[in-house]
């Protein structure tokens, strides 16, 4: 499995439909999750991939828990994903979750999240 499959495999079992933040179609509905393609590695160093969770939604619990379970998912020593070549090393990052509001509808929620990935990989 690619870098990228393994990245969208992985983003897409929260149960959210999960795009990187360049194939975000039109009609897209809510709730989903956006995520920052950034790959790297062997000896690169840690690379940051900007999550964004979209809820259209009165509720702060919602997207808040949304949060919490991707947060808990990673946990506190990171998530080792499987790909080609090796293996992606993800880890939270700081801050790890921030609240935004949309100018446009004070409904939509987004959840800003920072994730850091390592890459033990080749290529």
């Amino acid at each position: 499995m690619t870098k990228a499959a393994a990245l969208h495999k992985f983003f897409s079992s929260f149960g959210l439909t999960a795009y990187t933040t360049a194939s975000v179609p039109e009609d897209a509905v809510f709730p989903y999750l956006t995520y920052e393609l950034a790959t790297s590695a062997w000896e690169a160093g840690e690379v940051s991939i900007t999550v964004n969770l979209w809820y259209h939604t009165e509720s702060e619990k919602v997207p808040n828990d949304k949060a919490e379970e991707l947060s808990r998912n990673i946990g506190l020593g990171g998530k080792i994903l499987s790909c080609d070549g090796g293996y992606i090393w993800l880890k939270r990052g700081s801050p790890w979750c921030q609240s935004l509001r949309d100018e446009a509808d004070n409904a939509i929620k987004r959840r800003y999240i920072n994730v850091t990935a390592e890459y033990f990989t080749e290529n």
